[in-house]
């Protein structure tokens, strides 16, 4: 697979109490369970944006690339920043969230095979469910300058709208929704595992 994965994970848990990323997830961390899958989807290069708590906690395999967002309290679109940076010139990506351990590596696959196909016109993939965006989505390497324009914790799907006629929208699980910012919403994930 030619597409590069960027895994955004430099956030501050701040709901959660502690480090989500870092919490049990079967026989590993929440955010190594996401790699886990990114991997056997068959990404060859994951760049992640850690904070320096997760990046010191884990130890990931080869083909992940890490570098730190040393301010992540200035918004998610701080670490596209650093992610978009990462990125081979021309290279068409997909942005992962590390907190969505139940997006299991067959799924993943078949966004990624659908990306392939796009519509004329189309640049992105989102998994979609009652008009709400799932993770991962596929973007055309022509949105890694578009993205630039980013701010804030929303100011990627900002910028994303302003181009809504280029999305393919595709239905999918609800385990592309099924993040967890709270201690009740980890427990529910740890059941549905």
């Amino acid at each position: 697979m030619e597409i590069e994965v960027i895994l955004l994970a430099a956030g501050l848990s701040k709901r959660m109490g502690r480090q989500k990323l870092l919490l049990p997830f079967g026989g590993a961390t929440v955010i190594e369970t996401v790699v886990s899958n990114l991997c056997a989807a068959g990404f060859r290069k994951i760049n992640a944006v850690l904070s320096r708590e997760v990046e010191a906690a884990v130890r990931l395999p080869e083909g992940v690339f890490v570098r730190i967002n040393e301010a992540p309290e200035r918004g998610q679109s701080s670490s596209l920043a650093i992610g978009l940076d990462m990125l081979e010139e021309g290279s068409d990506f997909a942005i992962m969230l590390g907190d969505l351990p139940l997006v299991r590596p067959e799924y993943i696959t078949a966004l990624a095979k659908r990306f392939s196909e796009l519509s004329c016109g189309k640049t992105v993939l989102a998994p979609c469910r009652d008009g709400v965006f799932g993770h991962p989505m596929f973007y055309r390497a022509v949105w890694k300058n578009r993205f630039t324009e980013a701010q804030g914790d929303t100011g990627g799907k900002t910028v994303l709208m302003g181009r809504a006629d280029e999305i393919e929208r595709i239905e999918a699980s609800a385990a592309h929704f099924r993040d967890m910012d709270t201690p009740d919403e980890y427990k529910r994930l740890l059941a549905e595992r």
